[in-house]
């Protein structure tokens, strides 16, 4: 054989065991071949439907390509983040509860969660749903740390949502939700007050400050406060009630004292007079000893325990003269069905 047969013979092999490797290495790799490709067509691909269908194509290649999904998760581009987290929702959804692929990818959403912009947090919070009806309690403790981060993130929707995922029962956050019902905008709020007025589970919000949304400026929250006092099983009368007890003008909580002395209507006042008597405005806490002392003289009834409380502590010292005032004139007050002694 001559040296350029040689040399040629050389150069095939050498191909030949190039191509070889090459194709072995192909082999595999074909799966991060593949993963790769796909990221690079859902990075390019120029509209919602194209991206979505590559975030599929990404899920069908298994770890790889949920790997991707998960960085572009963190994505400043709004509208690549969206696909991803579609895209790990749908894949989520399909498994079955208690999977253990469903375990480990929530597992690391939540591992993400602190190092993402606000965008990519709400992202992930979008996909708690779905991590906590698969997953359970398992990741319990991580879920109420991504909830609280939401619940003071300055972006209203993301408080809304975050509202809804505090009432999920493996989370049970709604004693956190309390700080919400001050908040400005009023969408807030009201995820708030349907959350803490619920009638299931712990009483967060008893029925008198559940009264004071029944003025909020926004109809909804109203909406929403008179909903949860009915299902209270408050009547109408008690709401109307309610409403003008928590008046934010203290002449028409004096006029409420009026109705209470004079409206037959009203079959038990003594609870409302004792609310009341813990009003800010010292006349109408005056004024509701006054009323209380007289209804409860005419129906010749013992006067309740709590007009002691106004007569000896009340702040206010004109306030303590005035029910201790109608207070010294009910005990003395002469009961016109007695005849006195001697009397014909």
């Amino acid at each position: 054989m001559t040296r350029k047969r040689k040399w040629l013979l050389g150069v095939g092999l050498t191909v030949v065991g190039i191509l070889a490797a090459a194709g072995a290495w192909a082999g595999m790799n074909a799966t991060e071949l593949k993963t790769s490709y796909a990221a690079r067509q859902f990075l390019s691909a120029p509209t919602d439907a194209e991206r979505a269908q590559t975030a599929d194509r990404l899920v069908a290649l298994g770890e790889p390509g949920l790997q991707r999904l998960l960085g572009f998760v963190h994505s400043d581009d709004a509208s690549r983040r969206n696909a991803a987290t579609a895209a790990l929702d749908r894949y989520l959804s399909g498994l079955p509860d208690g999977d253990p692929r469903a375990v480990n990818l929530g597992g690391q959403l939540l591992d993400n969660f602190p190092t993402c912009d606000a965008s990519g947090q709400h992202a992930i919070l979008e996909l708690l749903p779905a991590v906590l009806k698969k997953t359970g309690s398992v990741h319990a403790a991580k879920c109420r740390a991504a909830v609280a981060t939401g619940l003071k993130m300055p972006e209203p929707a993301t408080r809304v949502f975050t509202t809804r995922l505090a009432m999920h029962p493996d989370v049970q956050m709604r004693g956190e939700l309390l700080p919400l019902l001050a908040a400005p905008e009023a969408d807030v709020r009201r995820a708030a007050l349907f959350a803490v007025a619920a009638a299931e589970g712990d009483l967060l919000i008893g029925d008198e400050d559940l009264f004071r949304y029944l003025h909020d400026p926004d109809e909804g929250v109203r909406k929403v406060c008179r909903d949860a006092l009915v299902g209270r099983d408050r009547s109408e009368t008690e709401i109307s009630l309610g409403r003008r007890l928590s008046d934010p003008d203290p002449v028409e909580r004096l006029k409420l004292l009026l109705d209470l002395r004079y409206d037959d209507d009203v079959a038990d006042p003594e609870p409302w007079l004792e609310r009341l008597s813990r009003d800010p405005e010292p006349a109408v806490r005056a004024g509701a000893a006054r009323v209380a002392i007289e209804v409860f003289t005419e129906r010749q009834l013992t006067c309740p325990v709590w007009i002691g409380r106004v007569t000896d502590e009340d702040p206010d010292a004109t306030v303590r003269r005035v029910a201790s005032y109608f207070r010294r004139q009910a005990v003395g007050r002469v009961d016109p069905g007695v005849r006195p002694v001697g009397a014909p």
